[in-house]
């Protein structure tokens, strides 16, 4: 038995880190990117400040997120019945079983699924959510294990849990809007504010550094909220697994991503959907992070891609800017997209997977 629980460790850290390489390369743009496309700093010193706290939003509060993505979506319904299967599994009896636990290979199916669709949309460039691909790959793969698994699985009761799901669908819903109204209050705040400063160098100044500053703030949530995305199914797998350890493998994986593929993302965030002077680059991005850690706060996956293009909508529009709307047009057609297209991809895979 402990060489095949060694391998299924193995196996979920090699496609959990594969999954989180890709989040990196996608939602590096979504912290640094209005940076960037407003000019304040280079891509070098983006991607510097972006691996220092992703690190610590991962390893700080990535456990918030974490619970929800490896047991709050797909569970048992008779938590009797997998405590039995777990100890005829010889897991320990501190550990609490999910369906995952009992097949793993589904977790590998859906990570998979998820990286897949991330990966593609990656490649051309569309700011799609790599937490709509996770749990429409998890609710996929859920409903294959309910479908297809044995008996003595099915005895236990495998489901994908409404409430939980619910709430998730309000989240995603509110993370562009909100984050629209806080672009919009802080927009104002800001422009009153700093307008005082009649010095032009001690301006351009100061809304240097709030940029950069908030530019970090968002890289930290995006730490904290993304790094379930890559390895929440790997908990889920091999519930033993230290949670901090785990969420530090993750965000390493999430930095290789930004390092080496995230230029195509940045482009499309930081100038192609709207041009953002300085205070509408800090007011996208403040609204972005605070949405977002909001609902890390709440135990949330919500997408941080829909978080900063609702900031940078919000901002672009208060501020009278042109807002590309080709690109615009795009985005929320791959928003509605991604997690039916994911939830049929995990379950065809996972299906497959079941029947090897």
């Amino acid at each position: 038995m402990k060489p095949l629980i060694t391998l299924i460790l193995f196996v979920t850290l090699a496609v959990g880190f594969f999954c989180s390489w890709n989040i990196g390369s996608h939602d590096a743009a979504n912290s640094m990117g209005i940076s960037v496309g407003s000019r304040i700093l280079t891509v070098r010193r983006a991607v510097f400040l972006l691996a220092l706290f992703v690190v610590l939003g991962a390893v700080l509060e990535g456990h918030c997120v974490m619970g929800t993505i490896s047991k709050g979506i797909v569970h048992f319904e008779n938590e009797n019945a997998a405590v039995v299967l777990a100890e005829n599994m010889n897991i320990p009896p501190s550990v609490t079983p999910t369906p995952f636990t009992i097949v793993p290979i589904a977790a590998i199916a859906a990570i998979l699924s998820a990286s897949i669709w991330i990966l593609a949309c990656t490649y051309l460039g569309m700011p799609a959510s790599t937490g709509h691909s996770l749990v429409g790959a998890i609710t996929g793969a859920g409903l294959a294990i309910g479908i297809f698994s044995s008996a003595a699985i099915a005895t236990a009761g495998v489901s994908v849990n409404v409430s939980t799901f619910l709430q998730i669908l309000v989240s995603w819903v509110m993370t562009p809007l909100g984050a629209i109204g806080f672009a919009f209050l802080f927009y104002h705040i800001a422009s009153r504010t700093l307008n005082r400063v009649k010095n032009i160098s001690t301006l351009n100044r100061i809304y240097s550094i709030i940029t950069i500053a908030t530019a970090c703030y968002m890289a930290y949530t995006f730490g904290a909220n993304d790094v379930s995305h890559g390895v929440g199914l790997v908990l889920a797998a091999n519930p033993a697994l230290d949670i901090p350890l785990l969420a530090l493998f993750g965000a390493v994986a999430m930095i290789c991503g930004a390092v080496m593929y995230s230029s195509r993302m940045i482009e499309t965030i930081g100038k192609k959907i709207t041009v953002l002077a300085p205070v509408t680059a800090f007011s996208a991005q403040l609204a972005a992070a605070m949405t977002v850690h909001v609902f890390v706060w709440l135990s949330m996956p919500v997408s941080t891609s829909h978080a900063v293009v609702g900031g940078v909508v919000g901002a672009g529009l208060v501020k009278g800017s042109l807002v590309g709307s080709r690109q615009l047009g795009r985005i929320p057609l791959i928003w509605v997209l991604t997690p039916f297209m994911t939830i049929a991809i995990s379950f065809v895979l996972t299906t497959i997977f079941m029947g090897l």
